[in-house]
């Protein structure tokens, strides 16, 4: 552990590497690149399980860990120059996990996309290639070419960029890839850690009829689970039963399961009985009067969600990893919206009010290592969709709809931005 091995890349157009087999990890075993008309498409090219991965965008740097990845990098091959706009990359190990840091130069926009057992990745200048994301998808492999010899001078990667020490490089014309079918990969293990909202001591808010939001909380996280067990993904439950939990035990379990998401189940209220429908919410701060008296609701219910003395705005923005995620948080609700209310209707023939992805102050959800989002399922303030809610075939077409967008955003996720 806290070991480092990488090296820089400059005018690369092919890294050759050596695989060595690591059952507990994946393993990055090689990097092409794809020059197009629009942009220039990179793949990473990964053996074993499939990571988790985490991108990061800064200024002129676009940063993105595979998780428990190891690096197979022993012979690197260059050109003159990088094509642009990318003016510099490094593949790192650093703590067991495999690291990739792209530079470029001027206004930059991007995508990636881990597809296949490949990371793709896209760069294009800004509003050059206004369809980028789409689509991204891996649909050969790439073999890479035969070990060439190595050069013995070369401190320099080119552009400025030194190579680190023990650094192998090599020159050489790339010759054209060979294409052949993608050998079906192993389905990665993914864990998906799903939370009842309340519970115990703590109801939640009640419909006129007395119904508990902690039960029918309960309830849809239970069908979620086994929705999501059926489609192979891991889905742990932070309660399984009526009992009582502060909001940082539900996202400290996530963090423990190592979870690839979390999403957390309640039922919603309004002063106008009229109001229905299903909205998803992911961390930021709000000045909305509608979220913020939401927030409140589902934050300070009975004792026990303390923020330990600090002021609510202030607890809310020390949760720095959420920042970096928003983007993946709202991806992961815009798809659990528009697919519950399909999966509703077709189970019920009933149309959902879509109120929209919003973003709040919500406990919850701060802490979460992971994309993370809350799902307020209906109003049981609202008579009519209270008896809806109750319905199990209401139910399970949420359970389905939530299932459905997990496995979506799991196998298509593609993090779109610009530098």
């Amino acid at each position: 552990m806290g070991r480092r091995a990488g090296c820089w890349l400059a005018g690369a157009l092919f890294i050759v590497v050596v695989f060595a087999q690591d059952a507990a990890a994946s393993v990055l075993v090689g990097v092409a690149l794809k020059p197009e008309p629009e942009y220039l498409e990179l793949h990473f090219q990964v053996r074993g399980p499939a990571p988790r991965w985490t991108l990061e965008a800064q200024r002129q740097l676009l940063t993105i860990t595979l998780q428990q990845t190891r690096i197979a990098i022993r012979r690197l091959a260059r050109a003159d120059s990088l094509p642009a706009p990318l003016t510099g990359l490094e593949v790192a190990e650093i703590g067991g996990a495999g690291r990739i840091v792209m530079a470029v130069a001027g206004r930059v926009d991007y995508a990636a996309t881990f597809g296949g057992q490949e990371l793709i990745v896209r760069l294009a200048r800004s509003g050059a290639a206004p369809h980028l994301a789409a689509p991204i998808r891996v649909a050969t492999a790439r073999r890479p070419p035969a070990p060439m010899p190595e050069v013995a001078s070369g401190p320099s990667l080119g552009n400025g960029m030194p190579a680190p020490a023990g650094a192998q490089v090599a020159a050489f014309v790339p010759p054209m890839p060979r294409h052949e079918p993608v050998s079906p990969q192993a389905a990665p293990h993914r864990v998906v850690v799903i939370d009842p909202g309340h519970g115990g001591r703590d109801p939640g808010t009640e419909s006129a009829g007395g119904v508990a939001e902690k039960d029918v909380a309960l309830r849809i996280a239970l069908l979620t689970h086994d929705a999501l067990e059926a489609r192979g993904i891991s889905a742990p439950l932070t309660r399984s039963d009526d009992r009582f939990l502060t909001l940082a035990e539900r996202t400290q379990f996530a963090n423990r399961m190592n979870a690839d998401l979390f999403v957390s189940i309640h039922l919603n209220s309004s002063p106008d009985p009229r109001t229905s429908g299903i909205e998803v919410y992911y961390l930021n701060n709000t000045t909305d009067r509608a979220t913020m008296r939401l927030a409140a609701m589902e934050n300070g219910g009975v004792g026990g969600y303390g923020t330990s003395g600090k002021a609510n705005l202030d607890y809310i923005l020390d949760d720095l990893t959420q920042g970096e995620k928003a983007h993946e948080s709202v991806a992961l609700a815009q798809k659990i919206e528009t697919d519950s209310a399909a999966q509703v209707a077709a189970a019920t023939g009933l149309r959902m009010n879509l109120l929209g992805v919003k973003r709040g102050p919500f406990y919850v959800l701060v802490g979460a290592e992971m994309p993370a989002v809350l799902v307020e399922c209906g109003f049981l303030s609202n008579a009519a969709e209270a008896d809806r809610l109750t319905d199990p075939r209401y139910q399970q077409g949420l359970a389905d709809g939530i299932a459905d967008a997990v496995v979506r955003y799991l196998d298509n996720y593609t993090a779109v931005g610009n530098l």
